[in-house]
């Protein structure tokens, strides 16, 4: 189980361990189908491959065997001659054709109860279990219930980290995968045709009065509603995605000006009739779309970028839809002169640093700030952080601008720590671009020792993301900062790829649950299982587990009672100016921030 590995090789290993305990004793692990009606075969290594083809698929109830009874009445049943026991009658013929004259089975129960399968030993004579096996095998269905609830919990993660809890559709981070292969497919085509993707924004119109005016719920209901019509709306092959919010991205691949337009058009279509909700009754619904082709060369982001300029200027004409063009082009122009005057900012001191503390939800204090870069611009005014950063990266100013926010927030953190005994500690994100950076450890060393910070007060911030592009460097990086006693927290958790075994050898210190993820909770059953599991896995490998994006009493209680040690969000606390910061360290003033329901 440690190892990660399939389910069927960790429960086949346990059988081996269990058969390895008495000379003639055959093990087997069924699993019950997710119909609850059958029993499908999970590990046997011992026993005779017919038997094992009969019983894949054994039905549950009371007199079907010892397994299927066992299932069925979620009790133990230990049949010491399977050819007088009348439950045995439908498999009597094959258990006895295969040498197998007694079973014992005991069925497979979770934390709560329900039945997973069973766990079943077999014997090649009549008898029943000695005191010591019945032991033995009830401490084997227990172990097989470990195996086979981590095996659902991380194959839920997995899908969560790929799909959209709300509509089932692929996620942002499905969808940016899949288009990048879409476009890596793109080649000429025999003649002077060149082969081309179409990417479609679709933005809901209007829908935030839906929310403000009927609730989430129906907001809800009507984003699974409109999924589904999109996904009737497309051709085979094609995706749909949910971007975000009330946002859906389609991927056409294969298609020229004209059938993109007519697919836009198939999906107003399919989104005119109105709705209608057993509750609230009747809702029209319709969308904002803009769209751009893209080809071979092309990157997943800018194709987004690309559409999502084409919607915003549909928007500001106030047209169903509008096709990414020059003339959009040369608005992306004014992108580079941002990147251009961002250059300059650190030297006309245009940048500052916000914080926004996390609570210890144990005694509800702040014991650490989020270092979050904010961007003056005399002329442009409060530019958006998701504007000049993604920028940033693709042109490589992010590991200058990696240093400033390192320095500055060092240098801050250092002048609060001085006057009190409670240390508080600065969390500062690093980006995939920083991570790929050979020299990070090296740098983050010299800015520490400048400013004359303990190591211990810093923590870095990497996301999935990019453990998952610079695996090796990551490691190395990582590996080195954490022996320099710098903390590390795996921010965003849940919306990448990593895997538990990832997490297991990297030197993560604490695992930060996605916003997306703790909007759901108390209302979206599957997010709050994920969270269940994200903290239960947290736990499990000593973690510290902070939830982001808190903004709600319900969502703080849920979070205390799963056991998250700590929270941050706007329902907690606001970023604040390093003076604001420091005038409460100097104050000594308690955080009631995090309240109790």
């Amino acid at each position: 189980m440690a190892r990660e590995a399939p389910l069927a090789d960790v429960l086949a290993e346990l059988v081996r361990g269990i058969e390895s305990q008495s000379d003639g004793m055959l093990g087997s692990v069924l699993l019950l189908d997710p119909d609850g009606l059958t029993l499908r075969h999970g590990a046997a290594p011992s026993l005779p491959g017919a038997y094992r083809r009969a019983i894949d698929g054994v039905p549950v109830g009371p007199d079907i065997g010892s397994c299927g009874s066992a299932a069925h009445s979620g009790r133990e049943v230990f049949v010491s001659d399977i050819a007088g026991d009348p439950r045995w009658r439908d498999y009597r013929g094959v258990a006895l054709e295969n040498d197998l004259q007694a079973c014992w089975s005991v069925p497979v129960l979770n934390a709560g109860g329900a039945v997973l399968g069973t766990f079943a030993l077999y014997y090649g004579a009549p008898r029943s279990p000695t005191p010591c096996e019945v032991q033995l095998i009830r401490q084997a269905s227990r172990l097989a219930a470990i195996a086979i609830e981590r095996h659902r919990a991380h194959e839920q993660l997995r899908r969560l980290a790929s799909r959209d809890s709300l509509t089932g559709l692929p996620n942002r981070a499905q969808l940016m995968a899949g288009l990048a292969e879409a476009l890596a497919r793109c080649s000429r085509l025999p003649g002077e045709e060149v082969d081309q993707v179409a990417v479609l924004f679709c933005d809901l119109d209007r829908f935030k009065l839906v929310n403000d005016s009927m609730g989430h719920e129906v907001g809800d209901w009507m984003l699974g509603e409109v999924a589904g019509r999109l996904a009737a709306s497309v051709r085979p092959g094609d995706t749909v995605a949910r971007f975000g919010g009330d946002e859906f991205v389609v991927v056409a691949e294969h298609v020229t000006s004209r059938s993109a337009a007519a697919l836009a058009a198939r999906i107003h279509g399919a989104l005119a009739p109105p709705l209608m909700h057993e509750q609230s009754g009747e809702h029209s619904v319709s969308a904002t779309i803009g769209f751009a082709l893209v080809g071979a060369g092309a990157s997943a982001a800018d194709a987004i970028r690309s559409a999502d300029s084409a919607l915003y200027d549909a928007k500001r004409k106030r047209l169903a839809t509008g096709v990414y063009t020059a003339a959009l082009r040369q608005r992306a122009t004014a992108q580079l002169r941002l990147d251009s005057a961002l250059r300059g900012a650190i030297e006309r001191e245009e940048l500052h640093l916000a914080y926004q503390p996390i609570v210890r939800l144990a005694d509800d204090r702040t014991v650490a700030v989020e270092a979050l870069l904010r961007w003056n611009h005399p002329e442009l005014g409060a530019v958006s952080p998701g504007d000049f950063i993604a920028a940033a990266e693709e042109t490589g100013m992010i590991l200058r601008l990696g240093d400033w926010v390192l320095t500055r927030a060092a240098a801050e953190a250092r002048a609060w720590n001085a006057p009190c005994a409670e240390p508080l500690r600065v969390s500062v994100n690093v980006s995939a671009r920083q991570l790929a950076d050979r020299t990070l450890p090296d740098r983050v060393e010299r800015i520490l020792a400048a400013e004359s910070l303990d190591p211990a007060l810093l923590v870095l911030e990497v996301t999935e993301t990019a453990l998952v592009e610079h695996d090796v460097l990551a490691a190395e990086s990582l590996s080195r900062l954490h022996e320099l006693g710098v903390r590390i927290a795996l921010d965003d958790f849940g919306t990448g790829y990593s895997s538990f075994g990832r997490l297991r050898r990297l030197p993560i210190d604490a695992i930060k649950i996605d916003r997306e993820f703790t909007a759901g909770l108390g209302t979206d059953r599957d997010a709050t299982a994920i969270v269940t599991a994200m903290i239960g896995l947290a736990h499990g490998l000593d973690l510290s587990v902070t939830a982001e994006g808190v903004e709600t009493a319900a969502q703080l209680g849920a979070l205390r009672r799963l056991g998250c040690t700590h929270v941050q969000g706007f329902g907690i606390a606001r970023p604040q100016p390093a003076a604001d910061v420091a005038e409460r360290r100097e104050l000594g003033a308690t955080d009631g921030d995090a309240q109790r329901d």
